[in-house]
């Protein structure tokens, strides 16, 4: 029978035409994480949580060996081109080298200070690259005793590599959003990739090495083009966490594999998906999907992720299946207004998108209207939708730094400056034109080419008041691509605008979406509701309203791809959901509103303290009548809550408890002048840079009082003092020197070390080279006598190191002055303390904005779990449940002997079951009957947790989450909560 293909006959399972099942594969007794073809196809390796290896004959589909042991679940397998060597990267930090042939193990590679989540082999199978929960990248030479070099460039876990086909680059995706791509003959990162929102699970090269697909949790595969870094297309169809893509051999078709229980085929060029085949999955670190080698096959899992099933593909019937009916293809192209408030930008928006012109007032927030909508056919036939959306971008100085935040994935920007302002009519344009250039560099290379223009507005109240030889210097020196002179009210040279926007737009290369005629319906819907003024929705109250409009609809699925379709126009800042109650907010707007009256009233705080109350603020003490209209009074503080998050999460507030309270503190917008400013003590160094000034002073000075080696000390207008915990004063001073251009002055007290001096320095050396344009920033050692002050130039500095000297006395008061820099003033190496700040200000950040999602849960009543217990254990369990509090978590403890009803269970995102020194927690049947329920619809996670007390020969069913906090240590409450949250990467396999 060599060469004969079998069909084993498959049950009560309805598959896609092209699929016949070849084999079943069975002998693993826990989850299988990646399935792997030997390079001559005949040979397939499975790596489970069984702790093995297994090795597969693919012909006959039995066992080639006895298991590979393992020391501890293998998450990775991976073949050497020539197929004599296996590799495997395990929980135990290693990686085992096995023998292909007989299954014998050659050596284990040592080094990781993690888990080992991915290997991969070079083309030339010289080199082994392994990707780690320590953040970093090692690359083996097998020429070279298996040494290794690390690449570090991701700031969390790293889950996945590949290298291209010439071997030249090696892609990584990680836990921290981004893909990067390193050049392998030095070793070095030369793009970082950003676009996904979620965890990039996979990544993986096509076969001709043109582009990278990678895998999310934000249940999207993204396709990038390899030589530009650009998006290229962006698949929807999955509603669930994408944890894996391959590309068949032949570069025809794409496979993907989600924790929504599928796997799906899509066609490589139109990308359509043209099958669907359930596999129900309950791991979410799974890999378990590979195209053979050489012949039309697919390896898939099933039964619980412990059985592999190879399929037989029928290449001719799924390459030619139309799949065109539901598949919608679109593009969205972004415009921006942008100015300083008062120039026009509304009337001009109006204008723009074919609105009679109507005066208006000052925009609040943002305003978004559909520039143009249409359909266009492609050359080969297929229709794509295509849709410009115009941003109107509030220009008030209290905006700024929000606005920074919609500079993204911008198409055609248009910097609006008001030609009747006799005294500034240029005011604002170099600030808006720096932040466009700023966000283009902090996108990096998947930004997309930015069309740019210059307009003059208000003509008809008076001509523009400067030659037009500036401005065609403004227009040439910052890179405007044009430059038009309208009147919104007469119409002038508004055609001609429309025009130009039209041109500007560079369709071809904006990411393509590839979605569904049901995606299409569920979005027009939404747009609708937003048109209608509907402002706060739970998502199940807003499905229910579209099921209402939709009776039609029968999709199975159809509440999962609704929740998708949301996440992918929260994506595209068309909504936003809340961090708690499981609340959709429709005009997202509102958020910058409220951000803005918090800026002003911190702006306006008495003394200049740049700072508003906690309470005040959520209780909206601040918010302009305007803005609170047409919600009530808990919806409203819904909003606050979230407003003040998110300025919290994006470093632009400090929160500091006081005695009474806790105050939001506001670093750019104190007003309190600094005593003695003409007198600044002990400068040191100066920094000029250009970018978004006061977002870039604002995030520096929060991260340093976050730092826990230095702590505030006194705030002014453009200054902070903060107190190093080795002792010593350290400060910064702040000058706009005009807009987009800033000066930082560092300073420090005698007490302060060198040490300390130098780490401080440094890290706003690194801070500015993060945020500030690059090419920009210049920076200038500064020497000043300490005792008076005096300061000596740089051109005499420069003389006396040229002669050797290394001190130059003052020459009023003959004091030593040093003339040594950076490493040079240390008498010892010290060590840089820029991750250790880095790590310290993120977790006070992340403390601070998980104690305001826990404040929304609280008002919403949105419980995140259900902790069920004996009343002899309310002690342990209250402190464990403010222990999930301190991390964002709101539990729910039902009063003693209270019977749980349906309801109570209904909305409850996970349940545990608390067992200590007491009996079982329940009593009642119906307590049983509901929880068995929740269990059995697998409506969350359900977990066992082991209290202080619990028997420690008690032993929990194999199969579910458990947690040991029998003595309260709190790597158990950081497992719990990650539990609780349905965070993955924590799972493996219940450990």
């Amino acid at each position: 029978m060599e060469g004969k293909v079998v069909p084993v006959p498959v049950a009560s399972e309805e598959l896609p035409a092209g699929f016949s099942l070849r084999h079943k594969l069975y002998g693993h007794n826990n989850i299988i994480y990646q399935v792997a073809w030997s390079p001559n196809g005949r040979t397939l390796a499975s790596a489970s949580a069984d702790r093995s290896v297994r090795l597969w004959d693919a012909h006959y589909g039995r066992l080639l060996h006895d298991p590979i042991g393992q020391g501890d679940y293998v998450f990775s397998v991976a073949w050497s081109p020539d197929g004599r060597l296996l590799a495997s990267g395990c929980y135990d930090e290693t990686i085992r080298l096995t023998d292909g042939v007989t299954g014998l193990p050659v050596r284990d590679l040592t080094g990781h200070d993690g888990p080992v989540y991915n290997v991969a082999w070079s083309p030339d199978g010289r080199y082994l690259a392994s990707a780690s929960y320590d953040h970093t990248i090692r690359v083996w030479d097998s020429h070279n005793d298996w040494q290794c070099r690390v690449l570090e460039g991701h700031s969390d876990w790293v889950m996945s590599v590949a290298w291209s086909p010439d071997g030249l680059t090696l892609a990584s995706g990680s836990r921290d959003e981004t893909i990067c791509f390193w050049d392998m003959n030095r070793g070095t990162m030369f793009r970082k990739l950003k676009g996904h929102n979620d965890i990039v699970n996979s990544v993986v090269w096509s076969p001709d090495g043109l582009m990278l697909a990678s895998a999310s949790d934000d249940q999207t595969i993204r396709l990038w083009d390899a030589a530009s870094g650009r998006l290229h297309t962006l698949l929807e169809g999955h509603t669930g966490l994408v944890l894996y893509a391959c590309f068949s051999p032949d570069g025809r078709l794409l496979a993907s594999k989600s924790r929504d229980n599928t796997v799906r085929l899509w066609r490589a060029g139109s990308w359509e998906q043209i099958a669907t085949l359930k596999e129900p999955m309950t791991s979410d670190f799974n890999r378990g999907l590979a195209f053979h080698p050489h012949m039309p096959m697919l390896a898939t899992l099933s039964a619980g992720e412990r059985m592999i099933r190879i399929w037989n593909l029928d290449d001719a019937a799924l390459l030619g299946m139309d799949a065109s009916a539901d598949t919608w293809h679109y593009r969205n192209a972004k415009v921006i207004l942008v100015g300083d408030s008062g120039v026009g930008k509304s009337g001009l928006g109006l204008a723009l998108t074919g609105r009679p012109w109507v005066k208006t007032g000052s925009t609040h927030g943002c305003r978004i209207w559909t520039f143009a909508s249409e359909d266009v056919t492609l050359p080969d036939g297929r229709q794509e939708t295509r849709e410009t959306l115009l941003w109107d971008l509030a220009g008030q100085p209290g905006y700024r730094q929000t606005n920074q935040l919609h500079l993204n994935e911008v198409s055609v920007a248009l910097v609006v400056f008001d030609a009747s302002n006799e005294e500034r009519p240029l005011a604002g344009v170099q600030h808006w034109d720096r932040a466009l250039r700023q966000a283009l560099r902090r996108q990096g290379d998947s930004a997309l080419p930015l069309t740019k223009y210059l307009i003059a507005a208000r003509l008809d109240q008076g001509g523009v008041p400067m030659w037009h030889s500036r401005l065609q210097n403004i227009v040439r020196t910052m890179n405007f691509d044009g430059y038009f002179e309208t009147s919104a009210k007469e119409g002038w040279q508004i055609a001609e605008l429309i025009e130009a926007i039209r041109e500007g737009i560079q369709w071809d290369v904006l990411p393509r979406v590839s979605s569904n005629e049901l995606f299409q319906t569920i979005r027009q819907f939404v747009i609708e509701e937003k048109k209608s003024g509907h402002i706060l929705s739970t998502v199940t109250d807003l499905y229910r309203l579209f099921c209402h409009t939709s009776p039609d609809l029968t999709t199975a699925d159809l509440r999962a791809r609704f929740d998708t379709c949301l996440s992918r126009m929260e994506n595209r800042a068309l909504l936003r959901r809340l961090r708690f109650g499981n609340y959709v907010l429709l005009q997202p707007e509102l958020l910058d509103a409220y951000a803005s009256d918090l800026v002003d009233a911190a702006h306006n705080a008495p003394g200049g303290l740049g700072t508003v109350s906690e309470a005040d603020a959520l209780d909206g003490r601040f918010i302009s009548p305007s803005h609170s209209r047409q919600l009530d009074k808990e919806q409203q503080r819904l909003l606050l809550i979230a407003t003040v998050e998110e300025l919290v999460r994006h470093e632009i507030v400090l929160k500091e408890p006081t005695d009474v309270g806790t105050d939001l503190i506001f670093p750019s917008q104190f007003t309190r002048e600094w005593p003695n400013l003409t007198e600044l003590p002990g400068q040191t160094l100066r920094f000029t840079f250009e970018g978004p000034v006061l977002n870039i002073y604002a995030v520096l000075v929060i991260r340093l009082a976050h730092s826990q080696l230095y702590n505030k000390k006194e705030m002014y207008k453009n200054a902070a003092t903060f107190t190093a915990t080795v002792g010593g004063t350290c400060g910064i001073y702040l000058q706009e020197l005009e807009e987009g251009q800033g000066e930082i002055i560092l300073f420090f007290d005698e007490k302060a070390s060198e040490a300390t001096r130098y780490q401080f320095e440094d890290y706003v050396s690194v801070h500015l080279k993060r945020r500030a344009l690059p090419g920009s920033i210049h920076r200038e050692r500064l020497y000043n006598c300490e005792k008076c002050g005096i300061s000596i130039t740089e051109e005499q500095v420069n003389a006396r190191r040229r002669i050797g000297h290394t001190i130059m006395h003052c020459p009023v008061c003959e004091k030593p002055i040093s003339l040594l820099d950076r490493e040079e003033r240390l008498a010892e190496p010290v060590p840089s303390a820029i991750a250790a700040i880095d790590r310290a200000a993120d977790a006070q950040r992340d403390k601070a904005s998980a104690e305001l999602i826990l404040k929304g849960k609280i008002t919403a009543s949105d419980y995140d779990v259900l902790l069920c217990h004996n009343e002899s254990d309310a002690e342990a369990v209250q402190a464990l449940a403010e222990q999930l509090q301190e991390r964002g978590i709101l539990p729910w403890l039902p009063e003693n002997g209270r019977a749980l009803s349906e309801d109570d269970l209904a909305n409850m995102k996970a349940v545990a079951v608390c067992v200590g020194q007491g009996k079982v927690p329940w009593n009642n049947p119906e307590t049983v009957k509901y929880l068995q329920q929740f269990v059995s619809q697998a409506a969350g996670p359900f977990i066992l947790i082991a209290l202080p007390g619990c028997p420690a020969a008690k032993r929990f069913p194999d199969g579910v989450l458990n947690v040991n906090w029998r003595d309260r240590q709190p790597e158990g409450i950081d497992l719990l909560a990650a539990y609780i949250a349905a965070e993955r990467k924590h799972d493996v396999s219940n450990r």
